[in-house]
């Protein structure tokens, strides 16, 4: 388990994290996604619950994950590229109880990318994810909501403190602006360990 400092700091860190989906980091294009930075320098050892792949058969996800963190101005950092899904490394892992929150886009350059089915996803369905270990966790699917950017409740998202094991999936979706190549929503998946 991580010590207090760090879920004190995790806490601190949901609003300003959410504050990059409010301002639409998950966008339709590339233009308009910042790019991710790295949590830890890439020659850092990987602690063994450090997620790196997530797979889903029916909605065709099986990708890398890398660790991401803060940009410079406080927002969550958003995958540099459109395959590849961001572990939002100031929350839980998957060898700690906790929420960990993955985050990826859904679509780039005029089609679908690793979170492009994401929609689709429906209560029961399982989401597996291996960690540095080389342990494969099922979680399955218990809800999927649609919120406005604007309003989504972040502490409900992020969960700091949340108890057990739960996986958090977070897209872009619904409503959307053609001329800003933005979108108004966010698809957020929720998913449970499987014990």
């Amino acid at each position: 388990m991580r010590g207090s400092t760090t879920r004190i700091l995790a806490r601190s860190a949901v609003r300003a994290a959410l504050f990059a989906l409010a301002l639409g980091l998950y966008a339709a294009s590339g233009a308009l996604a910042q790019a991710g930075a790295p949590a830890q320098p890439s020659d850092s050892p990987l602690s063994p619950g450090t997620p790196l792949r997530l797979v889903q058969p029916r909605l065709g996800i099986d990708a890398p994950i890398v660790p991401l963190g803060q940009t410079d101005d406080g927002a969550m950092a958003a995958p540099s590229d459109p395959d590849t899904i961001g572990w939002w490394s100031l929350g839980a892992d998957a060898s700690q109880e906790g929420n960990v929150v993955l985050a990826g886009h859904v679509n780039w350059a005029g089609r679908l990318r690793v979170f492009g089915r994401l929609d689709q996803a429906v209560p029961g369905d399982v989401f597996y994810l291996t960690d540095a270990s080389g342990t494969e966790w099922g979680y399955v699917v218990i809800w999927k909501r649609l919120y406005d950017a604007q309003s989504a409740p972040l502490e409900e998202i992020f969960l700091p403190d949340a108890p057990g094991h739960q996986l958090t999936l977070i897209t872009c979706g619904g409503r959307y602006i053609p001329a800003a190549r933005e979108y108004l929503d966010r698809i957020i998946v929720r998913a449970q360990r499987i014990e």
